[in-house]
């Protein structure tokens, strides 16, 4: 009897390390499914768009319901996700961004586009505040950041690589450009729908599933500390949205391959992994709301290079700042509302900051569009997206400026706990044994 015990007490180390092997494994499998999805997405339905005829007002409405549809319930299923657990959650919104790709892929309206846009959208609403929540779920304080950092820089890298690979490969295919591009977004789709099973594999990590307190939907919006961060770094994401609805005008104005849009978008997940890899390092050091303002900095200098844009290999540049700053932000971000969340509100905060800025990013993209359309009427269509790119990049870089004095007081904040931290230290060694 006393040896079975003993057995079963030797057994117990092992199956819990196996387990957290698996875990640890699918979690990094989920992210690369996540972030690969999401990537064909990016980089091939809003240059579809174009290609099937969307204006540069219809791409501001592209961009703009994306924005809106992608964040408006995400305090809510980030919620849902505190109380039923990330499983399901983040099942269904994979299922649902799976199926409105492989639609995407078909479609030849860009009207019919905004309406399936936004069925994407409401998937992609329940992916990013319980997947965000998750990363707080399986670290600790201290090691969120470079947890993070680690799981945020693999999903980049890995799906990039492979995406470059079946750039090159469609390249290879009898059809033309648009096809081609159709052919991508439906290996996007196949990315979520390895997301969604991979879901299903994993443990439930919430710990405190099903102990949501009823207000904890307001929560977020009734702390002081997480007010004044959304609303000083909502002014960068307003001057940020301008850029979006221009940005496919601009790449798609040099009729870029497969291969090139792949080589594109592997330069931007390289450096975005860059970013991430060296956030987890310094983001904790200099503080996460400083390496914020530095993100910020980096990405005023995307517009400048758009502005001077006619071949793809200017855009390259392009997305050597753009993806930098992208690294840097993602870690950055996701450790600062998760440190002011509790524990049992993690999804809740997620999904109310992105809500705020979802909102904010959809105006902003209509003033982009409108702005572009409007220098259209007295310039032709390379000097107006000049224009439009030279004047965002100053707004942006105007934008900053809130942001970075947060920092400063984050910085003499830092500062002042560390002396308090000192002097207790001083006050115990001065006290007898």
């Amino acid at each position: 009897m006393s040896k079975t015990l003993l057995k079963q007490a030797n057994e117990e180390p092992e199956i819990s390390k196996r387990k957290k092997l698996k875990q640890k494994i699918i979690a990094r499998a989920l992210a690369v499914a996540n972030v690969g999805g999401q990537n064909f997405y990016f980089n091939y339905a809003t240059i579809l768009a174009v290609g099937i005829g969307a204006s540069a007002i219809m791409m501001a409405f592209i961009t703009a319901i994306q924005n809106l549809g992608s964040a408006l319930l995400q305090t809510f299923f980030g919620r849902l996700s505190d109380k039923i657990g990330r499983k399901l959650v983040l099942m269904i919104g994979f299922i649902i961004a799976s199926i409105s790709t492989a639609v995407i892929s078909q479609l030849s309206s860009p009207i019919v586009f905004m309406i399936v846009i936004a069925i994407y959208s409401l998937g992609v609403s329940m992916v990013i505040p319980t997947w965000n929540a998750l990363l707080g779920d399986i670290s600790t304080e201290k090691t969120r950041t470079k947890i993070i950092s680690q799981i945020s820089m693999i999903g980049s890298f890995v799906s990039s690589m492979i995406l470059l690979v079946l750039g090159f490969l469609t390249d290879l295919l009898p059809f033309d450009i648009l096809k081609k591009y159709r052919v991508m977004i439906l290996i996007g789709a196949l990315f979520f729908a390895v997301a969604a099973i991979l879901s299903m594999l994993l443990s439930e990590t919430n710990s405190n599933k099903g102990e949501v307190n009823k207000s904890s939907f307001w929560e977020p919006m009734r702390d002081k500390k997480f007010m004044i961060f959304s609303s000083t770094t909502l002014i960068w994401w307003l001057a940020m949205s301008f850029l979006w609805p221009l940005a496919p005008i601009i790449t798609a104005s040099v009729n870029p391959t497969n291969s090139q849009l792949a080589i594109m978008s592997v330069v931007f997940a390289i450096c975005i992994a860059l970013g991430q890899w060296i956030s987890g390092f310094i983001a904790d050091k200099i503080g996460r709301r400083f390496t914020l303002a530095i993100s910020f900095i980096s990405f005023c200098l995307v517009p400048i290079v758009f502005a001077y844009t006619h071949t793809w290999t200017i855009i390259l540049i392009a997305n050597l700042f753009g993806g930098f700053g992208n690294g840097l932000l993602t870690v950055a971000l996701s450790s600062e509302v998760l440190h002011m969340s509790k524990e049992e509100t993690k999804g809740a905060y997620s999904g109310a900051y992105n809500l705020m800025t979802g909102i904010v990013s959809f105006f902003g993209a209509f003033v982009g569009g409108f702005l572009y359309d409007g220098f259209l009427k007295s310039f032709d269509s390379a000097s107006a997206l000049k224009i439009s790119f030279l004047i965002i990049a100053s707004i942006r870089l105007l934008a900053v400026i809130p942001t970075l004095l947060l920092s400063i007081n984050e910085k003499k904040k830092g500062a002042k706990e560390e002396s308090d931290v000192e002097k207790v230290k001083l006050q115990d060694n001065e006290q007898p044994l």
